[in-house]
């Protein structure tokens, strides 16, 4: 079986990002097949991973143990016998997800660390420092980033060129590891009001206390110039990572071009929107529109961001 959306199984990974992908959908909607499906079987195994750690009303233990039991079902994916899941949703997705990791030659080692993201996400945490968010944002998205560049691949006179060799693809692995983290960054800077609430915090904890601040007094904005200034500092932060990341837009394969560039432009315009506005977000969830985001996967489609996807104007 090859990536499809005719296949049942891949169509049902096509519906679980449709509704649930909010920003990546328009981005990955702009592949061709059969990259487009292996990426939605992709991000929907995510999916399934993130709503057994996150599951309302069920308790602790219970949702290690199905995380567990989700490690156990997804490293059989490189067995040779059909993976089925806890559920005939979940079964779909590994039926779907098994066709893709021998068909772009996958190793579990992300798709594993992706797990463990899941496990810091089962209780509420603090994150001493700056390294420790990374080591966070790098399990939970830049795992995402490195597989999805498995399926992109590399362009072709880049695939093609006597240069290529262990040294080139590790560059960009590490790209798409940074890339990674300016998305995920953004997340944790789009939703510091929403994790307060569920009692998270994935802001390092000693650049708050150098900034005067606690998560709460940072979301009700008691000092505004205290506030305002960490905000800077978080925002900057995440746009230096996202321009360093932006070499690997000129490595990846031209068809994939497109879908990079959307998916980027969209999360560093978000990022934009709450550096713009940083007390607003504390309030108000950061988020560019749908015509906004379609506008954007237009431009991509026909080859109108290029490194503008990282600039300072407006998305």
């Amino acid at each position: 079986m090859t990536a499809s959306s005719m296949d049942p199984a891949f169509a049902a990974c096509a519906e679980i990002t449709r509704k649930e992908a909010k920003n990546f959908y328009y981005g990955l909607r702009l592949l061709p097949e059969p990259k487009r499906s292996a990426l939605y079987a992709v991000y929907a195994w995510m999916r399934i991973a993130d709503d057994i750690a996150d599951e309302p009303g069920v308790a602790l233990e219970m949702r290690r143990a199905a995380l567990d039991a989700f490690e156990t079902r997804t490293r059989a994916l490189w067995s040779v016998e059909p993976v089925r899941g806890g559920d005939p949703r979940e079964t779909a997705v590994m039926s779907a997800l098994q066709s893709v990791v021998r068909s772009y030659a996958m190793q579990p080692n992300d798709f594993l660390a992706a797990i463990e993201g899941q496990r810091m996400d089962l209780a509420p945490r603090v994150y001493a420092d700056f390294d420790e968010v990374t080591l966070y944002c790098d399990r939970v998205a830049s795992t995402v980033g490195r597989i999805c560049l498995d399926v992109w691949g590399l362009r072709d006179d880049v695939a093609a060129s006597t240069e290529l060799d262990e040294e080139t693809v590790i560059r960009a692995r590490r790209l798409a590891t940074l890339r990674g983290v300016a998305f995920q960054l953004t997340n944790i800077l789009r939703d510091i009001s929403e994790d307060l609430a569920r009692g998270r915090c994935y802001l390092p904890a000693d650049e708050l206390v150098n900034a005067g601040l606690d998560v709460a007094s940072l979301v009700r904005w008691e000092n505004p110039e205290a506030c305002a200034r960490f905000m800077h500092v978080q925002c900057a932060r995440a746009q230096r990572i996202f321009a360093e990341s932006a070499p690997l837009d000129g490595l990846v394969a031209r068809d994939s071009h497109a879908t990079i560039a959307a998916m980027s432009a969209i999360y560093s315009g978000i990022l934009r929107e709450i550096a713009r506005r940083p007390a607003r977000a504390m309030t108000q969830r950061a988020r560019l529109s749908a015509l906004a985001k379609s506008w954007i996967a237009l431009r991509a489609r026909f080859g109108f961001l290029g490194g503008r996807a990282f600039s300072g104007g407006s998305a």
